[in-house]
């Protein structure tokens, strides 16, 4: 299955800086600007080596290309997101990406639902951490 053209032109005219610009963008739209210094900002200095290359890696691709494409709603990608961090058991991501999802629009009870909704998938256990960590970072515990 292709792209659809008008994808491909932009993905293809865009550098580096301005996947980055755009990754920053949406990284303050959904985390705040505290998280986006704190976490990418400073993990990302310019030069070379792993910590700075993680943190470039991450602003342009995740955030720049991945999070700023067509096709789905930024609402829809964070409940797809949370999903596949509760699977994989990644605590301290569901509960940045909790912050994000409510930025993007969820609602706290969408999110605990989403939670709730995993659970034949994704085992009991790995359900109920991610319970715990999303209503502590909805505040409720």
């Amino acid at each position: 299955m292709s792209r659809p053209q008008d994808v491909e032109a932009v993905d293809a005219q865009r550098t580096a800086s301005a996947r980055r610009a755009a990754g920053e963008r949406v990284v303050e739209e959904m985390l705040g600007t505290a998280f986006l210094t704190a976490n990418m900002k400073e993990a990302a200095p310019e030069g070379e080596g792993p910590v700075p290359s993680m943190g470039r890696l991450a602003l342009e691709h995740v955030f720049g290309d991945i999070w700023t494409r067509p096709g789905l709603a930024r609402r829809d990608r964070s409940l797809i997101t949370l999903g596949v961090l509760m699977a994989q058991g990644h605590q301290t991501e569901i509960s940045n990406h909790v912050v994000a999802g409510r930025a993007n629009g969820l609602s706290p009870e969408e999110i605990l639902e989403a939670v709730l909704h995993t659970a034949p998938y994704i085992g009991y256990p790995a359900a109920g951490q991610a319970m715990a960590t999303a209503t502590r970072a909805l505040g409720q515990a």
